[in-house]
């Protein structure tokens, strides 16, 4: 899965919830480099919903 530093705790915390392992991998890794219309697409789709 993929998503911006400021919701890794909120996706962390779903995978825990949902998870059917005691102790799943969950690991934040940088990102070093990327296409610009690529890391444009992950800002863009984890973005917190307006309204939520």
């Amino acid at each position: 899965m993929k998503t911006t530093a400021d919701r890794f705790e909120e996706l962390a915390a779903c995978v825990r919830e949902l998870h059917s392992y005691e102790v799943p991998e969950i690991v934040a890794v940088p990102i070093v480099a990327g296409t610009p219309d690529y890391l444009e697409w992950i800002r863009r789709e984890t973005a917190p919903e307006r309204g939520a």
